[in-house]
């Protein structure tokens, strides 16, 4: 075999191979879910929060699905200044808080982005929790995160968490 045959083979089984590891972060089209990719809004200094999809008033729009990854020996108090602090960043007025998981290993603070592809009005098209369903089925027991330990320096838990988000904007 000649040596540019060789080589073109060691270059496709290594363009092959650099795959394989970054199929499980990447979201949309591709994309890495670490990068938020959604529109871009002013940031914003007041976050309210919402456990249920119907407390959110029915102008706001979702934004951004995320899943997000917590370390081990956080507070409730840590967890909501995290995510609120995320979501001002992102332009956010207001942030639907699901269920949590303990989670599986511990990545430090990660905010996985899945999408919507566009934006849509949480109380007309609001569809539940069903983006990055093969990272959260993967996940350990589930853990309250509710009204209850929102915000709480008091409570703690023990194991990494991951959370489900999304963020809206309100007219």
């Amino acid at each position: 075999m000649s040596k540019i045959v060789q080589f073109i083979l060691l270059v496709m089984v290594v363009i092959s191979a650099s795959g394989c590891g970054t199929k499980e972060m990447l979201g949309f089209g591709g994309k890495d879910k670490n990068a938020y990719n959604g529109p871009e809004y002013p940031a914003t200094s007041k976050v309210a929060t919402a456990f249920q999809p119907t407390q959110v008033p029915k102008s706001c729009r979702v934004f951004a699905e995320v899943l997000v990854q917590l370390p081990p020996k956080i507070s409730g108090k840590n967890i909501e200044n995290t995510i609120l602090a995320e979501a001002g960043k992102r332009g956010a007025d207001q942030v639907l808080i699901g269920q949590g998981r303990q989670g599986k290993s511990d990545d430090g603070v990660q905010f996985l982005y899945y999408g919507p592809k566009k934006e849509y009005l949480c109380s007309e098209q609001w569809s539940g929790w069903k983006f990055g369903y093969n990272l959260w089925e993967k996940q350990g027991e589930w853990v309250s995160v509710g009204y209850k330990e929102w915000g709480k320096a008091e409570v703690s838990y023990e194991t990494p968490l991951v959370l489900q988000m999304a963020m809206l904007r309100c007219q």
